[in-house]
């Protein structure tokens, strides 16, 4: 009989930790992108004119921002997100991984691994080692 390792799914522990660093990197850039629009914004004051089109953009101007923020925001909190699940994803398999090792001992109860922040931002084709799924 195939051990549990070959009868299932295997995970690239380093490649989800990978694009969690990668996704980290991301959201830290778009944070500092959009504290940057916002200093714009506040600096420039109302740049619109003022004609008629100018005053009626000034009118709306302030929807029109908290709208471009409020996306700006949505969208940096769910890559957030997939930052977190990539990285817990990867503590997760690997926590799996160890328990079907023979040397492996609950340390007076479940700790967990420590995640080891994985810098490499490269994301090489073929970095990850393909696994084969079934067994």
């Amino acid at each position: 009989m195939d051990s549990a390792r070959a009868q299932g799914y295997q995970a690239s522990f380093s490649g989800l930790r990978r694009r969690s660093s990668q996704a980290d990197f991301t959201t830290t850039f778009l944070w500092d992108l959009r504290d940057r629009l916002a200093d714009t914004f506040y600096q420039e004051g109302n740049p619109l004119g003022d004609d008629q089109y100018g005053v009626e953009l000034e009118r709306n101007r302030y929807k029109i921002e908290d709208s471009v923020f409020g996306a700006f925001d949505s969208y940096i909190q769910g890559l957030q997100y997939l930052r977190d699940g990539l990285g817990d994803n990867a503590r997760n398999y690997q926590d799996a991984e160890d328990i079907w090792d023979p040397g492996y001992e609950v340390p007076g109860g479940y700790e967990g691994t420590q995640d080891i922040p994985d810098v490499s931002l490269n994301d090489v084709a073929g970095a990850d080692p393909p696994y084969p799924q079934g067994g």
